[in-house]
């Protein structure tokens, strides 16, 4: 009852205490800083993913059918035509684009896709909005109607055609693979250099604790012990974001939402208490911003960032502040407001999927970057950004948000 008592108090006492937004980077400090080694390398999808997707967009309407932004001008258009046509297969391929381009402004718009949402398979890794993996949305849009760019596209200079399986048996798998690469950031930590710092090694294994069984935390102990190096995406995620780093969904609607709630409570995204309202066309674990802020506010407690330092798990919300906003009590935030969630990790690392769409795969990259990136676009909306930290309770709290649903939206 005690132990109850304290941890009720704890949160509510949290939140009267953390009603401002943190709107500086510099703000974030970390709780643990480990010595680390961070790469960059490029994933894809496999190519039997990609084949699935386009074959099951044709029957499943919440699978995303994959798009193309074809070249209008004639010499563009063969330009990319050779670079993604099968061997003897150039001339096929050339004139199918040919066809569907001219048939592309008469064709009518697919109601089930956000004609700024697609990351086509002209998309490089190059000049993206977020280096790190992340896909900022447009101004005015939830993350949930996410803009996923095209990089380098002019939107006068191409036309939109989506790849059905004839057009894509023209293609070579391979070189449609490499054009939808992301960039995740492989982290490991040199265990070595703890041996000597008992206290920076305990806090560690106590941060991971709530999110790890036992089995796995007594793993990576052992692994401190004998200063074995300890790589991030396989021995410090959980077990659902260590299943799922690196790859890529077939179907539109597992957002960042969805990702950073199952990070805390892998259940919890399919609880009917939570995931209220399931979406037309979208996989059924999608999570919209007011189903992720009520969770929040129930299941959660805040933290305020400049006087708890940022712990493993720490949610991470951001916000489209309006720009006359002054100093809002919790009453008066809106849902709307809530734009992207993250999962901070240590360091200035961080997991998260940077949209609905399975263009974004599950990725580990810094937190500044997506700091810097979300600044711009709520910017570009006329707002400021804003963030907001959340912590699950001690562990043994119960991961079932409470029953009472009088005041919810639907």
């Amino acid at each position: 009852m005690m132990v109850v008592f304290c941890a009720v108090f704890v949160m509510l006492s949290s939140r009267a205490d953390a009603r401002g937004f943190t709107t500086r980077y510099e703000s974030m400090r970390a709780s643990l800083t480990l010595p680390a080694h961070a790469h960059e390398i490029q994933v894809a999808p496999a190519l039997e993913q990609i084949e699935r997707r386009v074959q099951a967009a044709e029957s499943d309407s919440r699978v995303e059918p994959l798009y193309l932004a074809v070249p209008v001008d004639d010499d563009e258009r063969a330009a990319m035509a050779l670079k993604l046509a099968k061997p003897k297969k150039y001339r096929a391929l050339m004139a199918a684009l040919d066809a569907e381009l001219a048939k592309s402004t008469a064709r009518p718009v697919d109601p089930h896709v956000d004609p700024h949402e697609e990351a086509e398979v002209t998309t490089g890794s190059g000049d993206r909005v977020a280096q790190a993996g992340q896909e900022p949305q447009g101004a005015h849009g939830n993350q949930n109607n996410m803009v996923n760019p095209v990089a380098a596209d002019d939107l006068n200079k191409t036309r939109k055609i989506r790849v059905h399986p004839d057009l894509f048996r023209l293609m070579s798998a391979a070189a449609v693979t490499t054009r939808m690469q992301r960039t995740h950031v492989r982290v490991s930590i040199d265990s070595a250099r703890l041996l000597d710092k008992p206290d920076a090694r305990g806090e560690l294994l106590a941060q991971l604790a709530p999110f790890m069984e036992a089995d796995e935390l007594r793993k990576v102990a052992g692994k401190l012990r004998i200063a074995q190096q300890l790589d991030v995406d396989a021995d410090l995620l959980p077990a659902g974001p260590r299943r799922a780093v690196k790859s890529f969904e077939i179907f539109r609607g597992p957002n960042c939402f969805m990702t950073a709630l199952a990070f805390q409570y892998p259940k919890m995204v399919r609880s009917q208490l939570v995931n209220i309202k399931t979406e037309r066309d979208h996989h059924e674990v999608m999570i919209n911003n007011d189903e992720l802020w009520r969770v929040l506010q129930s299941s959660f407690y805040e933290v305020d960032p400049a006087r708890s330092p940022l712990k493993f798990g720490d949610m991470i919300v951001f916000f489209q502040l309006p720009a006359n906003l002054k100093s809002p009590t919790d009453a008066d935030i809106s849902y709307r407001w809530v734009k992207h969630a993250t999962t901070y990790l240590f360091n200035d690392f961080a997991y998260s999927k940077g949209s609905k769409s399975p263009n974004s795969p599950y990725l580990v990259g810094t937190l500044r970057s997506e700091w810097r990136a979300w600044e711009k676009h709520v910017a570009s909306g006329g707002g400021n950004l804003g963030v907001k930290v959340f912590r699950k309770p001690l562990k043994s709290a119960t991961s079932r948000p409470p029953k009472a649903l009088d005041d919810w939206l639907y």
